[in-house]
């Protein structure tokens, strides 16, 4: 049978209240005037509490909403507060009554939503307070149903409105602790270890984030949320299929890498042979001056040096370089310590300003050594594939940094969290 919302008048001032809460419920508050009333003893008025202001809330007593199917009614709201440091942080908890899954708590902080309900089956041995915070070296972190929480926050809060129906009795100016932990995954929600002051009823609470909550509750104008909410789920901004872009770019670059290394000239070969046997002039023949053309000294060398002084002359007598190149080579160790530094090749690149035969001369540096096998050759029509290695590298680069962007964001769920490990 549907239950008829009826009402009463305030005993105190008057004024018509309805009555939406059920029969547990314990006490009613006055919007009006503020009076607390006994809704157990013909609403005996037990306190009244002038001069509170409404906290902003876009919820009002009254209003029903749709959870899980399941219809809610707001029957209560208390402004909450909380003073660090002259630092204050607000919030509004409305109490909610189903006739038929009971009561729940709804919140509104920053315009983010959350719906919270009291468990029965919580890990009331493990109940974890301020105090033992306070001692812990680490993080606390309390099992539950096989998931792991880790400490979040300690709030310390006092109550400074009180309007509506509850089934236990709140009070203006009432305080108390809340500890709460989070485990990394937001859809397991928040376990809140509630402990009022003065020797009150411990409760533990999970409380998960409900954007919908304002759609729900037929808002007609919500507020925005602002900020980032720790039960928030931040999904990456890039997802798989940026990732198979970002590794498919990288994977067509490289095949592109290896044509070009592929259409790649074969090199001239100028000379091969001892250092003592270099004749006083090399020459070599350029065909193509659109691209660039490379000259290349290579020694096989091993823990020593060789330098060369190289000029080149264009086949109208030009200078084009006169320039040093030293080879260098070390190595040593074995196994995993084996090192190696420096190369057995240095090159020339240049862009040939003309077809025809260039001269080059190539002296070696007296203090170097002159043993190893050496070889000069020449390689024009170069195709550049610099710039295909390098976004193979970018590309595959980004791939790699996606998931940990992601992991980066959602680690971001943390930071209001107020663990310091200092002493």
């Amino acid at each position: 049978m549907t239950e008829q919302i009826r009402s009463i008048n305030c005993t105190n001032c008057g004024a018509g209240l309805p009555v939406l809460g059920g029969g547990r419920v314990t006490t009613q508050v006055c919007g009006y005037c503020g009076a607390s009333l006994d809704a157990n003893d013909a609403y005996r008025v037990l306190e009244i509490w002038d001069g509170m202001e409404r906290p902003r809330s876009p919820f009002r007593l009254g209003m029903q909403g749709q959870i899980d199917g399941v219809t809610f009614t707001i029957i209560g709201t208390l402004g909450m507060q909380e003073e660090y440091r002259g630092v204050h942080w607000d919030w509004v908890d409305h109490q909610l009554f189903s006739p038929t899954h009971g009561y729940a708590w709804l919140t509104i902080e920053d315009g983010h939503c959350v719906l919270t309900r009291k468990l029965r089956d919580g890990p009331m041995q493990f109940f974890l307070t301020s105090a033992e915070v306070e001692r812990a070296e680490h993080p606390p972190r309390v099992l539950w149903k096989g998931t792991k929480y880790r400490y979040y926050a300690t709030t310390n809060w006092e109550t400074t409105y009180v309007e509506g129906e509850f089934n236990w009795r709140p009070e203006r100016g009432r305080g108390g602790t809340t500890v709460t932990v989070m485990s990394n995954d937001p859809k397991d929600g928040m376990l809140a270890f509630v402990e009022p002051s003065g020797g009150g009823e411990r409760e533990i609470e999970r409380s998960h984030l409900w954007p919908e909550a304002q759609e729900a509750f037929g808002v007609e104008n919500p507020i925005r949320a602002h900020g980032q909410h720790p039960l928030q789920d931040i999904k990456p901004t890039f997802g798989r299929i940026m990732i198979a872009w970002f590794a498919g770019l990288s994977a067509i670059s490289l095949v592109l890498a290896f044509v070009v290394l592929g259409m790649q000239p074969a090199p001239q070969m100028m000379f091969q042979g001892t250092i003592q046997d270099i004749p006083p002039e090399l020459t070599f023949r350029v065909n193509d001056t659109k691209r660039p053309a490379r000259l290349e000294l290579y020694q096989e060398l091993n823990n020593a040096f060789a330098g060369y002084e190289v000029t080149m002359q264009a086949p109208d007598g030009t200078p084009l370089a006169e320039t040093y190149r030293e080879i260098s080579y070390y190595s040593g160790g074995s196994g995993d310590d084996a090192w190696s530094e420096g190369s057995r090749s240095q090159s020339l690149n240049f862009v040939p300003p003309m077809p025809g035969d260039y001269r080059v001369t190539v002296t070696p540096d007296a203090a170097g050594t002159t043993s190893g096998r050496f070889r000069v050759t020449f390689r024009e029509g170069r195709l550049n594939s610099f710039w295909l290695w390098a976004t193979t590298v970018l590309f595959a680069g980004g791939a790699i940094a996606i998931p940990f962007l992601g992991l980066a964001k959602r680690s971001a769920r943390w930071k209001g969290s107020d663990w310091s490990s200092e002493d």
